[in-house]
C-alpha cells in the first residue's frame, strides 16, 4: 500500500510542471453500491477527500474515499471501506461560461474491514486489493476558483469470489473544488 500511495504521489507532482496548473483540493459525498459475487448490498454513505493539479484541459489528482455499514449483513456487524486512487480525467470546453463535462479514469487500491466480532462463530477480517475503474459527469463554475461537480463512478477490483471486497462499487457524488 505504501509503494502504490508513493508511486501515486511522484506521478501527482510530476506533472504540476505544466506551464498552466492550478492547484485542486476538495470534497465529495456520494452513495455507493457494493456488488459481491451473489448479494448487493444497500445505499451507503461515501465521503471523499482530493488533492491535486489541473489545466484548463485536464485534472489529476489523489482521491480518498471512505464508507461504512453499521449491521451489515449480518445483524451487529459492521463493514468499512478505504479507498486511495489516482485520477485521470479530461474536460471539455466551457458551454454558456460555466458548464463542463469530463471523463476519466482511476486505479488504486481498497482496504476493507469486517467488524465480525459481534458474531460469535466469525472473526474480524480485513483485506487489501487493487481497484481501478472509470468516472464521468458535469463541472458547474460558481466563482474563478470554485466549481461544484456531479457524477457518477465505478470501480472494479481483483477481489476474489470469497473476499470481503466487493468486485465492484458504483457511486453516484457531489463535490465542491477549489482551485488556487
Amino acid at each position: 500500500m505504501k509503494n502504490i500511495l508513493l508511486i501515486m504521489l511522484m506521478a501527482l507532482f510530476s506533472s504540476t510542471y505544466a506551464a498552466d496548473y492550478k492547484i485542486l483540493v476538495g470534497g465529495e459525498y456520494g452513495q455507493s453500491e457494493s456488488t459481491w459475487k451473489d448479494f448487493t448490498g444497500d445505499l451507503q454513505d461515501n465521503y471523499g477527500l482530493r488533492i491535486g493539479t489541473e489545466t484548463k484541459e485536464t485534472r489529476i489528482f489523489l482521491s480518498y474515499n471512505y464508507s461504512m455499514v453499521e449491521d451489515f449483513n449480518f445483524a451487529n456487524t459492521d463493514y468499512e471501506s478505504h479507498i486511495a486512487a489516482m485520477n485521470f480525467e479530461a474536460k471539455t470546453k466551457k458551454h454558456y461560461g460555466f458548464l463542463r463535462a469530463f471523463a476519466g479514469m482511476h486505479l488504486g487500491a481498497i482496504y476493507s474491514t469486517w467488524n465480525l466480532s459481534t458474531y460469535p462463530p466469525l472473526q474480524d477480517e480485513d483485506e487489501l486489493d487493487f481497484l481501478f475503474g472509470g468516472q464521468a459527469g458535469v463541472i458547474v463554475d460558481v466563482l474563478e476558483n470554485i466549481y461544484l461537480e456531479a457524477g457518477y463512478r465505478i470501480s472494479l477490483t481483483t477481489a476474489s469470489d470469497s473476499s470481503i471486497n466487493a468486485g465492484n462499487i458504483q457511486t453516484f457524488y457531489g463535490a465542491v473544488n477549489l482551485k488556487f
